[in-house]
């Protein structure tokens, strides 16, 4: 055979694994019928579920947008409590990601332990933000399987906290389990009322928010001007370093 010949069962495999993806990617955003088993809400952190309320009532309606959800992708009144907290669940968790991204950024390309001069990272790892990873895997690949591990093992256990067991029920949350709260407060600086949980909630969720906004800023601005974040602003490296 030729080699388009050749090529042409590959291709077709890969077009159907691509729309396998697609299809169940667009399930993650369709809405989920509404439950016709009756629920009982629980409080949580001084939060009860209310489907006739904005997200379920939880905290998060910052001025001046507010009650900000143009394409409904939250919608209570035609989700249950679980499909709810979970799309908080993954803000929250993307918004935590987020601020350590942005922080990486900016740090891991201006400071002397990514110069191979430390322990913390032996191999030089040099230039924007974005090329950094495949630095480390090319050079340092236990490094990078060490990384993903301890991602791995803190996914799981975030899992066990906040999930019901897979072989219970796919995809849902808790019912005593409040979006984000995994328990982790080495600080002990968890607030003691619901009022001041509510509203540390709500500056979580904004710094999280513009996070997010950031670092897809900071990454297209190297894919579009490969040089470091503070180079481009006319910051050297080594008046930090």
């Amino acid at each position: 055979p030729t080699r388009t010949q050749r090529k042409l069962p590959i291709t077709m495999m890969m077009k159907s694994i691509l729309l396998a993806l697609s299809l169940g990617g667009a399930t993650a955003f369709t809405r989920t019928p509404v439950r016709m088993a009756a629920e009982t809400s629980m409080v949580k952190n001084g939060w009860k579920y209310d489907q006739n309320k904005f997200v379920g009532g939880l905290p998060g309606a910052i001025a001046p947008l507010g009650e900000f959800d143009p394409l409904e992708i939250c919608y209570p009144e035609e989700m249950s409590e679980s499909d709810v907290k979970r799309l908080r669940e993954a803000e929250v968790m993307h918004g935590r990601v987020a601020m350590m991204a942005f922080v990486g950024y900016i740090m891991g390309e201006a400071v002397t332990p990514l110069t191979g001069k430390s322990f913390i990272m032996p191999t030089p790892v040099t230039g924007p933000a974005n090329s950094h990873l495949a630095q480390i895997i090319a050079e340092q690949p236990l490094a990078f399987i060490v990384f993903v591990l301890a991602i791995g093992f803190a996914e799981i256990r975030r899992a066990q906290i906040g999930w019901v067991s897979p072989d219970e029920a796919l995809f849902t949350l808790r019912d005593d389990y409040y979006p984000g709260d995994i328990g982790f407060d080495p600080l002990g600086i968890r607030p003691d009322t619901p009022e001041a949980f509510a509203l540390e909630q709500t500056r979580e969720l904004s710094n999280g928010r513009l996070a997010m906004i950031a670092v897809a800023g900071l990454c297209v601005q190297e894919l579009v001007r490969p040089v470091q974040i503070l180079e481009n602003l006319g910051i050297q490296r080594e008046v930090i370093g």
